[in-house]
Order: C-alpha cells, then sequence, then structure tokens
C-alpha cells in the first residue's frame, strides 16, 4: 500500500446522522478538540507533541479552515493554507471558496443547465458575469458529526451530509461521507459518495478549493512525471471547449515567474494522459525558490483533474496559489469528461492529501 494512502476506521456513534457529536476525543498523542468563532463551529484535529493541527469548520460546508505542518526545512511549525483568520463574515461572504469541499459538482457549469438521461435541470446561477453555477451546492450547509476517533497514531474526523430534492436544480438523493485525518504523514481526506436510490442513476463529481501559502512568482510548479499532461482549452467564460494540447512544461517543472505583486497568472485546468493504472497516486509539488519549503498535493486516480490558480495576489492581497484536485473536468454535467454516474446504490471513494517535504 502507498505510504500516502488512506486507512478509515468509521466509528458511527449512537445518534449517526442526526445531529453533532460535542464530545471531545484524546488518544495518547492525538487529540480532537472543538472551537468556534462568530457563530461557526470546528472540530480541531491536533498532534499534542508537534502542535499539527487541522481546522474543520462543519456547519458551513465541511471546509479546511487550516492546515498547520512541521516544516522539515525549518524545524517550525507554519501555516499551509490560507486560512480566514477566525473572521466569520469573511467566511460567510465566501468571496475565494478558500478551503471548501466542492460537492456535488466541481468548478463551472456552463449557464446553470444541464440534461441528464432527458430531463433539464437548473442550478442556481452564482458566477453570474460569466452565467455559471460553480463550487456545488454544499458550501454553506451544515454536516453531521459521525465520529471523531484520536489515538497514539493519528486523528480522524467524519462527516456526513444528505442530499434531498428541496433543491430543484440537483434532486438526487446522494448521500457523501467526509473522513478528514491527521497523521504524522500530514494531512489526509477522502470522499464516500453513495446513491441510497436502489434503482435511479445520479451525476456526481468532487473538488477542493485550498490557496497553498507559498510566494507564487518564486515557486516551481512539478506535475507527477508518470504521465504527460494536457492543458484543458476554455472559452471566455472559462468553459471547457472539447480541445486539449500536451503541457510540457509542467513535467518538468515550471517557475510560475511574473513580479511579486502581479505574478503569471494562470487559472487553468490540466488532465493527464494515463490513467490510475499506470498512475495510481498524482503529485502536485509548490517549490518556493525564496524560501526552500515545499508543499506536496498528492491525489488518487479518482481525482484526476488539477486546477491550477495564480490570481490570488493580485485579487486578494495575498501570496498563495490555488491547486484544486478535481474527479472531473469543469463542466462534466455537459461534456460528461469525469463525469460520475453512481447506479443504484453504487459507491464511489476518493482521497488526496497534503504534506511537506
Amino acid at each position: 500500500m502507498h505510504s500516502h494512502s488512506i486507512v478509515v476506521l468509521l466509528v458511527f456513534v449512537s445518534h449517526a446522522w442526526s445531529g453533532y457529536e460535542t464530545t471531545e476525543s484524546r488518544g495518547d498523542l492525538y487529540e480532537i478538540t472543538n472551537d468556534q468563532f462568530g457563530g461557526l463551529l470546528l472540530k480541531v484535529l491536533r498532534n499534542t507533541r508537534t502542535g499539527e493541527h487541522v481546522s474543520i469548520i462543519y456547519n458551513f460546508g465541511g471546509r479546511v479552515e487550516e492546515i498547520v505542518l512541521l516544516s522539515p526545512k525549518s524545524g517550525q511549525l507554519r501555516p499551509v493554507i490560507w486560512s480566514h483568520c477566525r473572521n466569520a463574515t469573511s467566511v460567510r461572504e465566501n468571496g475565494s471558496w478558500r478551503g471548501q469541499m466542492l460537492i456535488p459538482y466541481a468548478n463551472r457549469i456552463s449557464g446553470g443547465t444541464y440534461t441528464f438521461y432527458g430531463r433539464t435541470y437548473h442550478l442556481p446561477i452564482n458566477e453570474p458575469d460569466r452565467n455559471n453555477a460553480i463550487h456545488g451546492l454544499i458550501f454553506n450547509q451544515t454536516l453531521s458529526v459521525v465520529s471523531q476517533e484520536a489515538t497514539s497514531t493519528g486523528a480522524t474526523l467524519t462527516l456526513h451530509y444528505s442530499f434531498d430534492d428541496i433543491d430543484r436544480g440537483y434532486p438526487f438523493p446522494l448521500d457523501v461521507t467526509l473522513v478528514y485525518s491527521l497523521t504524522d504523514t500530514g494531512f489526509s481526506y477522502q470522499l464516500i459518495a453513495a446513491n441510497r436510490d436502489a434503482t435511479a442513476p445520479l451525476p456526481f463529481y468532487a473538488g477542493w478549493h485550498p490557496y497553498f501559502l507559498t510566494t507564487p512568482y518564486k515557486t516551481v510548479i512539478t506535475f507527477s512525471n508518470c504521465t504527460e499532461w494536457t492543458h484543458i482549452d476554455v472559452n471566455d467564460a472559462l468553459i471547457p471547449t472539447g480541445t486539449t494540447r500536451i503541457a510540457e512544461a509542467f513535467s518538468t517543472g515550471l517557475l510560475i515567474g511574473g513580479t511579486s505583486s502581479e505574478p503569471t497568472y494562470y487559472d487553468d485546468g490540466y488532465k493527464p494522459l494515463r490513467g490510475p493504472s499506470l498512475c495510481p497516486l498524482y503529485e502536485t509539488t509548490m517549490h518556493d525558490v525564496s524560501t526552500g519549503e515545499t508543499i506536496v498535493l498528492w491525489q488518487d486516480g479518482s481525482y484526476h483533474i488539477i486546477q491550477f490558480y495564480t490570481g490570488a495576489r493580485t485579487a486578494f492581497g495575498v501570496d498563495a496559489i490555488a491547486v484544486e484536485p478535481m474527479a472531473g473536468m469543469t463542466d462534466c454535467y455537459n461534456n460528461h469528461d469525469g463525469l460520475i454516474i453512481l447506479s443504484g446504490n453504487e459507491t464511489w471513494v476518493g482521497s488526496f492529501g497534503v504534506r511537506l517535504k
């Protein structure tokens, strides 16, 4: 088994699915504690020896608010992703989608419209300047705490959310179980998606929207070299056109470049030419040449698309880049490139994680 594969033990409490689990969990080395700010409720997974921790806002989309890990370079704790700095208003305004889990679709759906088995559905348009639905429907929802377990080897939090027919744009019985873990190898996440209906299919794909703290114009991005990668061409609304082209630079490492105030701009998607049979795990490294720090985002073959965005400095004034693992291509409800169709009672599982090296 690969060193970054996730082995999950789900310890279900008696009131699973029906409410919040409020009891803290402590092990010999790890603990899970409760936190809150501005009415937002968090679970904090912590290594009590190193101080490494991960914070999850479970009553607002299950977003990852903080990842703080021990740097092998400096020996000090460092924040890995851009957080909201305990600003509840910023979380609720959701201007940057930072840390958000993107379910039941990631990135954009053109016109907010798609057809599935002969029926047309209309999603809420929340990117009006491009007339797109973007980043899913779970971002402001409350998730149930199913279990939390802290031991001598790690801390694991399990959340759950059930979709129903309230939103006519996605009237499908999708259950999602989100499993967050902190161990000595870093942060990992597993998504389990299941169709509650015994007979009818449903469409689905997912992603994550972290902003990694690194100096953009001095960061070298390298994709896994087990495969060539293609750039996904898009139109003015950032919807794929159906054409791709080889993107050689990222396989050997590409310095983002530009300037400190205006890094070279990317808002681009990339797809591997080889699938999970040849590349069971994809790794993207972000090496900051100014600090010597390297962040690694790994994703299993279920999350095979990478969305790459460098506009955080100019848009938000923060030194960070978004590298987003996605299970399907942008607009795959329409182009079907990576669309996951869950048949009756079928389950899908995908994983990704973050570490420093």
